[in-house]
């Protein structure tokens, strides 16, 4: 049978604070204060500024300059109309043509010559008249 033995203890040194074995540092510690180090707790960072106002307004931006660009490009005749599209720049060309021809059409209204190219004026002959010296 086999016989107890009371002599041994398992507990080791009592005189050392468990605390400190816990907080020793290790074999992967760096050299780093333990101050530094982040802590476990959850803490609210700042709250970063949102820059989506000012993406959608700079896409805005761009799509109203293109927009222009294309109204003048057709006004001024640089891009040609195409009656029936066979290629893919062909397409290209129209649909852009098209979308300039509405950019221009809403400048014409804007500026309100789009009234005077549907009405006909009234013609009235200038006389000159010879300035008196």
């Amino acid at each position: 049978m086999i016989n107890s033995v009371s002599g041994i203890s398992f507990r080791g040194d009592t005189s050392m604070n468990v605390n400190d074995l816990i907080n020793s540092p290790g074999k992967f510690t760096t050299n780093q204060v333990r101050a530094d180090m982040p802590s476990d707790a959850f803490e609210p960072s700042e709250k970063k500024k949102s820059h989506k106002g000012a993406v959608l307004g700079t896409i805005i931006a761009l799509l109203a300059a293109v927009y222009i660009g294309l109204g003048v490009a057709v006004h001024k005749g640089a891009i040609q109309k195409v009656k029936n599209p066979e290629g893919i720049m062909q397409k290209v060309q129209k649909f852009f043509r098209s979308i300039g021809e509405s950019a221009d059409n809403l400048w014409s209204k804007i500026r309100g010559k789009g009234a005077s190219k549907e009405a006909p004026k009234s013609e009235t002959p200038k006389t000159d008249t010879p300035k008196s010296e």
